[in-house]
């Protein structure tokens, strides 16, 4: 159990001072958790990211260490864990020494050996994320006083709003992105500028109508970008079991590759939105053919931890400083789009809660590798 004992005002100043900090979110957190963690006397303290339909538990921080029990990335299934029933109505659940408290047949304690637990549910856009909870191997002598909850609570709500404004944040980045490209019309020009190019090609064609045209179309192309840009800040609301074989396969097709190829490496069931993820995978395929040549080989495959997969190519690849803000909009070495591609890419992954990372595949060419994926 923790040694750094603290009085509630103590807890409340250093979670206060935690809090205001300008620090990366899973940093925040796991110092949110050991205040936590030293004010109630437990042995870690975990924030999770839950799934109840795919029965999918993962600790996103944790004050546990890489090689502990329980460390950031653990992924259990939820039945066995004492946070089903923190989410089935029972929030918060206190319990300060199991066995004596009459659960020692439940299938957590069995599991995992937990004498002590007290959890609380975490709820983003006023629907589940998942549990803030605390754990012991031994019991506590007393059981969670008010005083305890309430702070527990308190951590709880303050990890809310910190998710809450990061998903607000990118929403409200990316609108303002897609204003400042199509705050004007472009489209009704743009068609009546393509109607004329059509009528003046039905009576006469030449080089510079032609040229006009594929420009006229290309320009077209360019704003339904901008469009799909903006709609990756909206939240996902319904996901579904997708394939990773079959969605590789359908997006593969959509896209103009010539002589390039894909391969799957292995199968990959996970939950997403379909028709969003459907632009993640169009995008990368294009990334790989419009900078590799006309033969480039991409595999895709799930990673090894299986929360995950990746996107990689046997192309020029990506320089190693470049790795960083190739997703940010605007960003582009070719001397047509906007760089929309690779910010769209990320925004789905945002939008699913995942993290994409740019890297090098083993032949040195592009590897994108998105993680954090709910795989049942």
């Amino acid at each position: 159990m923790g040694d750094d004992v603290l009085s509630a005002m103590e807890a409340r100043e250093r979670l206060y001072e935690v809090m205001d900090r300008d620090l990366p979110f899973e940093e925040k957190a796991t110092l949110a958790l050991d205040v936590g963690e030293a004010y109630l006397g437990v042995e870690n303290g975990h924030l999770t990211r839950i799934d109840p339909e795919s029965d999918y538990w993962k600790a996103i921080a944790s004050t546990d260490s890489a090689d502990g029990t329980f460390p950031t990335g653990l992924q259990l299934e939820l039945r066995n864990t004492y946070c089903r029933r923190t989410i089935g109505g029972e929030d918060p659940v206190r319990l300060h020494d199991v066995p004596n408290q009459g659960w020692d047949d439940d299938r957590a304690f069995r599991q995992h050996g937990l004498h002590c637990y007290h959890g609380s549910t975490i709820t983003v856009d006023d629907e589940l994320f998942g549990t803030l909870c605390f754990v012991s191997t031994e019991p506590r002598a007393e059981p969670f006083s008010d005083d305890e909850t309430l702070f527990a609570e308190l951590i709880a709500r303050m990890l809310e709003t910190e998710l809450q404004a990061e998903r607000t944040e990118s929403k409200l980045e990316r609108l303002d992105q897609f204003a400042s490209v199509v705050s004007h019309d472009l489209r009704s020009p743009l068609n009546v500028a393509q109607g004329r190019v059509d009528i003046e090609r039905s009576t006469r064609d030449s080089d510079n109508l032609e040229i006009a045209a594929r420009s006229l179309d290309r320009m077209e192309d360019l704003i339904a970008d901008v469009l799909t840009m903006a709609r990756q800040g909206q939240e996902i609301e319904d996901t579904s079991l997708v394939s990773l074989d079959e969605i590789v396969g359908e997006c593969w097709d959509a896209v103009r590759t010539g002589g390039a190829s894909v391969s799957v490496a292995a199968d990959l069931a996970f939950k997403a939105d379909p028709d969003r993820v459907r632009h993640l995978f169009e995008n990368l395929f294009r990334n790989s053919v419009e900078h590799g040549d006309e033969n480039v080989s991409v595999r895709v495959g799930p990673l090894d931890g299986a929360d995950g997969f990746y996107v990689e190519d046997d192309g020029p690849g990506i320089p190693e400083s470049d790795r960083e803000q190739v997703f940010e909009t605007g960003y582009t070495t070719g001397t047509e789009g906007l760089g929309l591609g690779l910010a769209i890419v990320e925004g789905v992954a945002d939008a699913h809660g995942w993290a994409i990372t740019a890297g090098e595949s083993a032949e040195g060419g592009a590897r994108f590798e998105v993680s954090g994926v709910v795989v049942p």
